[in-house]
């Protein structure tokens, strides 16, 4: 990963600066929020009101800006641990900024190379795809800055996670382009167990198992989507999951021609 003068800067984890093997973390609730902010939106100045916003969920203390103040003080210190100088944290009369380039912060370099990944994989270079997109993959150490508590940020977190579970699927997509038919079965089970409303997830997962040879298994997906989708939101399967069940039935080998737009 490219990193800023050896550091980077890790929300993909518990909030933290890591230079070389050495982690250094963001020390204090109150300075997390307060890091976790700034690093979302790195590079650029963030108003004091949009950080108070994020720390203390619309409803700041009477002691706001001292509390503020402190925070950048400690934040600075760790800068300092991590062999940078104080002035990475600017400060302004309306707000912070963290002084890095995106190519410093693993959530930026993880989008990178999804949408790069992404478009490999659109012209069909599905090993190129893999790479990038194991490389994508590697920067979440676990979940996105887990021990920052605001609700603010929590939601942020969560969308975060969205993003990870969509590398996930088009890690499945790339596997199948690979012929890597298992591995797809797999990893598509798995987000159909925590989104079983997706048709598009189903009918990746049935075409994994018909490249597999596994037809039968196929079918069965599909019936049972379609006993999901009725019981629990009273829909039928729609034309993507038709048109693949269709296309199985009939073992046509042009199911395995549709096109990456029809996948998404």
């Amino acid at each position: 990963m490219s990193t800023w003068n050896n550091v980077t800067v890790r929300l993909l984890g518990p909030p933290a600066l890591v230079r070389g093997t050495d982690v250094i973390p963001v020390p204090g609730q109150r300075q997390r929020r307060f890091f976790t902010s700034l690093a979302l939106r790195a590079g650029h100045v963030v108003s004091k009101e949009t950080i108070s916003e994020d720390s203390w969920d619309g409803e700041p203390p009477l002691t706001v800006a001292g509390q503020l103040q402190t925070s950048a003080w400690m934040i600075r210190r760790v800068l300092e641990q991590a062999g940078l100088s104080r002035s990475t944290l600017g400060s302004y009369d309306h707000g912070y900024e963290l002084r890095v380039p995106p190519e410093a912060v693993d959530l930026f370099v993880f989008r990178d190379a999804v949408r790069q990944a992404r478009d490999k994989y659109a012209l069909g270079l599905h090993r190129d795809a893999s790479d990038l997109l194991n490389t994508a993959l590697t920067r979440w150490t676990g979940p996105a800055f887990p021990d920052v508590t605001s609700s603010r940020l929590r939601r942020r977190a969560e969308a975060l996670e969205q993003e990870r579970k969509a590398a996930f699927e088009l890690r499945a997509l790339i596997d199948i382009g690979l012929g890597h038919y298992t591995e797809a079965i797999s990893r598509l089970s798995e987000l159909v167990g925590h989104d079983p409303f997706r048709e598009d997830l189903y009918a990746s997962l049935m075409r994994a198992y018909y490249a597999e040879g596994r037809q039968a298994d196929a079918i069965r997906v599909y019936h049972q989507a379609k006993k999901i989708l009725r019981e629990q939101i009273g829909i039928n399967p729609g034309t993507r999951m038709v048109t693949v069940m269709e296309a199985i039935l009939r073992q046509d080998e042009q199911l395995f021609q549709i096109s990456n737009h029809e996948m998404h």
